[in-house]
């Protein structure tokens, strides 16, 4: 089965970066429990400007992990590793 993968940016602002990246562990551990992977990145030159990327074994795990925060785009896997 091809893997999913999700892209999120977000921009978070100093006054909510605290809360933001103290869940960011609780958020990869839900994502490990799926099972699923989650990274996020944070723009070198734009301090606040966040990527996050979840990738899964499939759909119904990604969506599980967003639950109402689903983004609109999903990407299927075409080519192995």
């Amino acid at each position: 089965m091809a893997r999913s993968l999700t892209i999120v940016e977000r921009r978070v602002s100093d006054a909510e970066r605290a809360d933001y990246l103290a869940a960011l562990s609780r958020r990869k551990q839900r994502a490990a429990a799926v099972p699923a992977h989650f990274w996020v990145f944070e723009h070198a030159d734009d301090r606040g400007r966040f990527v996050e990327f979840t990738e899964a074994a499939g759909e119904e795990q990604i969506a599980a992990l967003h639950e109402r925060d689903m983004p609109a785009d999903i990407w299927r896997e075409v080519q192995g590793g």
